[in-house]
């Protein structure tokens, strides 16, 4: 990772998200492949089966934690390297900065997505997909979770930095 203080943008962490997608597509693909068809989501919290969102969702939980984490201490060793990063960034701790930020960025990423697979049940309800498509889903999810977490962690390790100073 190349060291700047310049604000990330999303489409930074896109190579890193899309191996995230395809290794985590891959995985879903391996508890998919055995159906015929594999609903997008169902009716009850409680049904027996996977689906993929609620695969998706344990990935967006899992991912987003260990992605910050490992984003901040690349990040943080980064600017160390660059000699020209601010003291306040590369002194950053990971107790409790850093697992502030993957904290708040787990449980962000986590919500908003269960939120809106919520309203995809109540306004699509149960659709069935085949299995590459169940994977692809995921896939495209786990993109998005590496995607968010790499940008959000460099943003809030710059805003600590400035606030420091």
């Amino acid at each position: 990772m190349k060291f700047t203080t310049t604000p990330p943008r999303l489409s930074d962490g896109l190579v890193g998200g899309a191996i995230n997608g395809l290794i985590n597509g891959a995985i879903a693909w391996s508890a998919f492949k055995g159906s015929a068809q594999v609903p997008l989501s169902v009716d009850s919290i409680s049904a027996p089966g996977i689906t993929a969102l609620g695969n998706a969702a344990t990935v967006v939980f899992s991912l987003t934690f260990m992605l910050t984490t490992i984003t901040f201490f690349r990040y943080r060793s980064s600017a160390r390297k660059s000699g020209d990063a601010p003291k306040a960034l590369t002194e950053q701790a990971y107790w409790p900065q850093g697992l502030g930020i993957a904290l708040r960025n787990t449980l962000l990423a986590f919500g908003a997505f269960i939120a809106l697979a919520v309203l995809w049940q109540r306004f699509v309800g149960t659709l069935v997909v085949g299995p590459l498509a169940a994977a692809v889903v995921v896939g495209l999810v786990a993109m998005g979770a590496t995607m968010f977490a790499e940008r959000r962690t460099r943003c809030e390790m710059l805003q600590a930095a400035a606030a420091a100073a």
